[in-house]
């Protein structure tokens, strides 16, 4: 479908619909995990084909800090699209051979599907259809608008157009939080460095290590992230971590850390050990196989790349 003219058609709802180019996204939410969601929407719609690499860009916020998110996200690939959904979110896909349904839920983790570029339409919905079905005359140029779901429709022909449906306007919403840094596009240091290996925790959660992280309560307030040059990693209720409290890097095949100035310090240890080393603002290698502790969150370097 990117590759012939489509209109994106928004239906009333409380989430959030963007475009970024060909990329089109629903988030069932309007918070902090959701715009880091967005960031990394945003940066995959930048590549030359950015369903390819989609899942790798959002596996560390999707079982990180947006594990318990619902999206549902349309990208281009070099023949087709990739469907992307994760939690209750229902893709309805059209085709002239027929049409089939999937859900969020039907994975593990999440569900995925190639689509291919002959559908006439792909919708992403909360739950199921909308009782206000989308129009796809709204057309979703660019940008974040409110809403329950969208239908991207080859040839801009119209869903339907219910006449109690307003005419969505695309421009972009700001942040709800006064210190938290405009919306901007991440570094694509994915496309141009590989994963040497990946941090993990023990709830799941996979950063893979091709790019730089700022890790803490609030680490879209720091400089890399709003500049794009970083990454952020959320760390949720815990009293012992600053807001930005460290930093991890990718150099020459090397992981390092270094801490951001915290009262309460940033540690790491080899697996196993019982006692852990503090780090300064000095960058310290982080060997495979050792662990990264902010506070009462730890992470593992895993050498290699992602499973």
């Amino acid at each position: 479908m990117q590759q012939r003219p489509f209109t994106v058609g928004v239906a009333s709802g409380d989430g959030l619909i963007a475009r970024f180019g060909d990329v089109v996204a629903y988030a069932g939410g309007d918070d902090e995990t959701v715009r880091q969601l967005l960031v990394a929407v945003d940066a995959a719609a930048r590549t030359q084909h950015p369903g390819a690499g989609l899942p790798e860009r959002l596996a560390p916020i999707a079982f990180g800090p947006a594990r318990g998110l619902r999206f549902g996200v349309l990208a281009p690939t070099a023949d087709g699209v990739l469907v992307l959904l994760k939690g209750a979110v229902t893709a309805d896909i059209r085709a002239r051979e027929g049409g089939r349904t999937l859900s969020g839920v039907d994975g593990p983790r999440w569900a995925s599907a190639p689509v291919p570029d002959t559908a006439q339409s792909v919708g992403i919905y909360e739950g199921g259809r909308p009782a206000a079905p989308p129009r796809a005359l709204t057309d979703l140029r660019a940008g974040v608008v409110p809403g329950s779901g969208f239908v991207m429709v080859r040839g801009g022909v119209a869903v339907s157009s219910p006449d109690h449906m307003e005419t969505v306007a695309t421009v972009r919403i700001p942040s709800k939080a006064a210190a938290t840094p405009a919306f901007r596009t991440p570094v694509e240091t994915a496309a141009a460095t590989p994963v040497i290996g990946v941090l993990t925790t023990s709830d799941g959660a996979v950063y893979p290590l091709d790019r730089p992280y700022v890790i803490g309560r609030a680490p879209l307030s720091d400089d890399l992230v709003a500049n794009a040059s970083a990454s952020p990693i959320v760390v949720e209720y815990d009293p012992y971590v600053s807001r930005v409290h460290a930093y991890v890097t990718v150099d020459r095949g090397g992981v390092f850390v270094r801490d951001a100035g915290t009262p309460a310090g940033t540690f790491i240890a080899p697996t196993g050990a019982e006692t852990w080393t503090q780090i300064g603002s000095t960058p310290a290698r982080l060997e495979p196989g050792w662990n990264l502790r902010v506070g009462d969150w730890i992470v593992t370097h895993v050498a290699g790349g992602m499973r």
